[in-house]
């Protein structure tokens, strides 16, 4: 294929992309329905992947929210598969069908591709999801790393409004994406976290927003842990020092980090509140929610403590006191894998108070009890190095669900990925 007729090729595959970006899976893959309720947690759903790599599901910070525009939660689900399933709670079957699923913009020039050799390179998986207004009109869009592609629900299907492969062509690549408000104008942003690649510019930063200036995604800000080529996983966002605004917390090359917008300089300036690392402690995963009940945003940090042996999942929360970040909890769970990405905060049992949701190859669920984080509930049915815990409201049922899935899973193990709800029984 001469380079003219590749160009030609890459304008249409884009402008497919653009037209119809989903298509409704077909397949037969197994989907199951509860069996058992154990404790009071019960499977809502489970999905079994199999084996094999691309059985791994990735994590999206924001994985449930309406995208489509009908008053609706919809979940999606992202792996090593190289798409999105945008899934759907069926009352009457009583399961989550996948009745959309979305793929990177250049996605069939990949399989093309692969048809002349097939030794090229796969098409990109989403290392991280989100659903958020991104647009300011009211309405949901999907955010995926994948390009920092943005897709909309427009006349019956999901397409691409925008995408801006700045990070990719600067030799960086992506782990999360999360939509909010992360310079306070009102405005929801892109936050991408992630770095340089293996072999790409060490320069490139840790954390890049973007965008939507009414017509396309454009890079607004940056920020670069100075002298070190670090990689950021799960960045969070809130208002984590009372001052009305919010802040991002990220983990950078060991360290918990709280990044200030300063409107005058249109910079981010760092606040370090914890350097603790080791090759047996690595900061992984940020969450900035209330999980105490007082009204104020507690930062929680998931420690991958698992890359040596012995195995050790850590939790740490960190709580503003009024001049600094003082630590208010901290637990260890020698033994399981270590905490990644698989953490959130929300109310899962329907009591008005949030619990804090820890995976590391099960789920420990924690509540504050006025003094201290109390483990009231362990879902240990799970396996795995689990990268996948959100808590949202799956079936639209007013009540919150916890959807957990690994990205590793030892040998004769399979990818599975749940649904818990609490007092679910089968039907």
């Amino acid at each position: 294929m001469n380079k003219k007729l590749l160009s030609v090729f890459l304008v249409l595959c884009f402008t497919t992309s653009y037209i119809c970006i989903a298509e409704i899976d077909a397949s037969n893959e197994p989907q199951y329905s509860s069996i058992e309720c154990i404790g009071e947690y019960g499977i809502q759903w489970m999905k079994n992947y199999g084996p094999s790599q691309p059985g791994g599901r990735y994590e999206g910070p924001q994985p449930i929210g309406d995208c489509d525009g009908d008053g609706d939660n919809e979940v999606l689900i992202g792996g090593r598969d190289a798409k999105i399933s945008v899934m759907e709670w069926n009352s009457q079957k009583q399961i989550y069908e996948e009745i959309h699923s979305l793929h990177s913009p250049f996605y069939y020039f990949f399989l093309l591709n692969q048809m002349l050799n097939p030794e090229a390179r796969d098409p990109p998986n989403a290392g991280g999801f989100a659903i958020g207004d991104l647009t300011g009109d009211g309405k949901n869009e999907i955010a995926a790393t994948w390009y920092t592609t943005v897709y909309k629900w427009i006349a019956g299907q999901y397409r691409i409004i925008g995408f801006n492969p700045w990070i990719f062509q600067n030799g960086g690549g992506n782990a999360d994406c999360y939509i909010g408000d992360c310079d306070n104008d009102g405005q929801n942003e892109l936050i991408m976290s992630g770095g340089p690649t293996w072999h790409g510019n060490e320069e490139i930063p840790e954390i890049v927003i973007f965008k939507w200036n009414g017509w396309r995604l454009v890079k607004v800000a940056e920020w670069d842990d100075p002298g070190v080529s670090s990689y950021v996983y799960m960045a969070g966002l809130g208002d984590v020092d009372e001052d009305g605004e919010n802040e991002i917390v990220c983990c950078s090359a060991g360290k918990v980090i709280v990044l200030n917008w300063n409107k005058e300089t249109k910079e981010f300036e760092p606040v370090i509140i914890e350097n603790a690392h080791t090759h047996d402690n690595y900061p992984f995963s940020c969450v900035c929610k209330d999980s105490d009940n007082d009204g104020k945003d507690e930062i929680h940090i998931g420690n991958n403590c698992g890359y040596n042996s012995p195995k050790i999942g850590k939790l740490t929360i960190f709580e503003w006191n009024g001049t600094g970040y003082e630590k208010k909890f901290e637990e260890e769970w020698p033994g399981e894998e270590g905490v990644i990405e698989a953490l959130d905060v929300g109310d899962v049992d329907g009591d008005g108070i949030p619990e804090v949701c820890v995976g590391t190859n099960i789920v420990h669920i924690l509540q504050w009890n006025g003094t201290t984080y109390v483990e009231e509930a362990l879902l240990d049915q799970t396996h795995g190095f689990l990268a996948v815990l959100n808590i949202g409201d799956c079936d639209n049922d007013g009540e919150n669900e916890i959807n957990v899935a690994p990205v590793f899973v030892d040998n004769g193990q399979d990818y599975v990925y749940w649904i818990f709800k609490y007092g679910w029984e089968s039907k």
